[in-house]
């Protein structure tokens, strides 16, 4: 399998770029069926459906590749990934909750902004001028999208729109805390045990609080769970292997076509209409992210 940075015949550059537009496509279906499940359970039970669907994919997965389990030092590292990404999923799913899916994933997009920084804060990375404005533009992204609700307090929703903006804030940086730590984990875990590990782990403290907070589902919703746990490790799947065949830095343009299905999807499963507001602040976090190719 070719790595990621060797040169690509045309054929597979093309194929790389569409897996990773069908990754995006991916996700923001996953967040989707969040969103609609959101409406009708609390967050903490979604997020672990979320991940209890993903371990019934990456089961069976583990099962057939039989991968090696993670070594002994190897386990503080799969632990602090997955503590860091069950926050950013509770925190994201709390924002789908509160906000249009086009704007939540406007503000969640900034995770490549955030990389950046803890690149140049833990890495120790010398920032380039292209980083520099990626930052400034991603910063007045977020500004944008923030602008509406500061100076429209009273209005009918907007506390509960700006804790929505907030959380998905919180989710972009610890997300971006779980990439870091995944570039580590990388080079020492295969793509099965790490889908495996970071799906069951998840699961097993999520149980835990779920004991009280359940409540009863249904049956209506089982395909909707099953999508749910389909797309994600599907995503997964498509991005992995689109970056094994071709630069992350060509990627990752495709991976902004989840902006259109964000507002297709938006608009044709719970009638939303971006405002000028919303596309504003997502093409101008999307710009930002897209400097940083430059870098």
């Amino acid at each position: 399998m070719p790595l990621a940075g060797a040169v690509a015949d045309p054929r597979t550059h093309a194929l790389a770029l569409a897996a990773a537009a069908l990754a995006a496509a991916c996700f923001i279906g996953m967040d989707s069926t969040a969103k609609l499940l959101g409406e009708r359970y609390g967050t903490t039970q979604v997020t672990f459906l979320r991940f209890a669907m993903g371990a019934l994919y990456a089961v069976p997965l583990w099962l057939w590749r039989r991968t090696p389990l993670p070594a002994r030092p190897q386990w503080r590292w799969h632990l602090l990934r997955s503590g860091l990404l069950m926050v950013a999923l509770l925190t994201w799913f709390y924002a789908l909750k509160q906000l249009p899916l086009v704007q939540a994933v406007g503000v969640g997009y900034t995770a490549p902004l955030f990389i950046a920084l803890l690149a140049m804060w833990v890495l120790r990375e010398r920032p380039s001028r292209w980083i520099w404005a990626a930052l400034a533009v991603g910063a007045l992204g977020v500004g944008v999208a923030l602008w509406p609700e500061l100076s429209a307090t009273d209005a009918p929703g907007s506390e509960a729109r700006l804790w929505g903006m907030a959380a998905a804030g919180v989710s972009a940086i610890t997300y971006a805390g779980v990439v870091v730590v995944a570039r580590h984990q990388a080079q020492h875990d295969a793509l099965w045990t790490i889908l495996l590990v970071q799906n069951l782990l998840p699961v097993l403290v999520l149980a835990v609080p779920m004991a009280w907070l359940w409540q009863p589902m249904l049956a209506s919703d089982i395909p909707i769970l099953l999508l749910m746990g389909a797309l994600a490790t599907g995503g997964l799947l498509c991005i992995t292997w689109a970056f094994s065949h071709i630069e992350a830095s060509r990627a990752a343009p495709v991976e902004y076509t989840g902006l259109v299905w964000a507002a297709l999807l938006g608009f044709a499963v719970f009638g939303e209409v971006p405002t000028v507001w919303s596309l504003s602040s997502a093409a101008l976090i999307t710009l930002g992210c897209l400097l940083l190719v430059r870098r």
